[in-house]
C-alpha cells in the first residue's frame, strides 16, 4: 500500500531564498485581488510611493491593520522526481510560462489509466524496450515534451522521463504521441496476431 501511495503521488521540491520587504503602493491592484473582502472598505488608499502598505479590516468590528510583504526572490533549486537537485535561473523563471497542458494532464493520464491492464503491460514493455527492468508502471504527467512513468522495483520507486518525437501542440496529439510510445506498430500487429490466434483456437475448440 506504501509502494501505491509513492506510485500515486510522487513529489517535488522547491527551495526558495529570497528577502521579505514591505509591498509598495503600485502594487495594489494585484494585492486588492488577492485581499479584497466584499462589502468592506477596509482598504487604506491614502499611500505614499515607499510607505509601508496595510490593509485595516473591520469584518470583527476591529480596527486591526495588516502590514503586507512581498518576497523577493534571490535564489531558486529543484529537487526533482527524478532524484536531481539543480539551481533555476531568476531569469528563466519570471520568463516562463504554464505548459498548455496543464490543465488537461489529469484527464489524459485517466483516459490512459482507464485502459487498466493493457496499458500496464504497454509501459512495462516500454520501459523494457529502454532497458529498463521494472516490477510496475503508472503513468504519472503529460506535458508537450513528453510524459512522465513512476515505476517500481523491489523497494526501490522511481521516475523516469519518456520524450516525444515532436513538440506537441494539441491535447490530441499529446494522446496520439503516447499512443505511439505505448503502442507502435509493431507492438500492435504482435497484438492481432496472438489475438487471431486465440480467436481460431476457440473456433476449432
Amino acid at each position: 500500500m506504501e509502494y501505491d501511495k509513492k506510485m500515486d503521488h510522487p513529489s517535488n521540491g522547491v527551495s526558495i531564498l529570497g528577502c521579505l520587504r514591505p509591498a509598495f503602493a503600485d502594487e495594489e491592484s494585484y494585492i486588492r485581488k488577492l485581499f479584497y473582502y466584499e462589502g468592506s472598505d477596509g482598504y487604506n488608499l491614502d499611500w505614499k510611493d515607499g510607505e509601508t502598505l496595510s490593509i485595516n479590516s473591520r469584518s470583527d468590528g476591529s480596527d486591526a491593520a495588516s502590514t503586507l510583504y512581498r518576497l523577493e526572490t534571490m535564489r531558486i533549486e529543484l529537487f526533482s522526481v527524478y532524484g536531481i537537485q539543480s539551481e533555476i535561473s531568476l531569469q528563466d523563471f519570471q520568463d516562463a510560462e504554464p505548459d498548455f497542458l496543464v490543465h488537461s494532464t489529469s484527464a489524459i493520464v485517466e483516459r490512459f489509466s482507464e485502459k487498466g491492464i493493457h496499458c500496464d503491460v504497454a509501459l512495462k514493455a516500454l520501459c523494457k524496450k529502454k532497458g529498463l527492468q521494472v516490477e510496475g508502471a503508472n503513468l504519472i504527467g503529460v506535458d508537450s515534451l513528453g510524459m512522465d512513468v513512476r515505476v517500481f522495483s523491489g523497494l526501490e520507486v522511481q521516475t523516469y522521463r519518456f520524450p516525444f518525437k515532436v513538440r506537441v501542440t494539441s491535447e490530441v496529439s499529446a494522446e496520439k504521441q503516447i499512443q505511439q510510445l505505448l503502442f507502435p506498430r509493431s507492438r500492435r500487429k504482435k497484438l492481432r496476431t496472438h489475438g487471431n490466434g486465440y480467436r481460431d483456437s476457440i473456433q476449432r475448440a
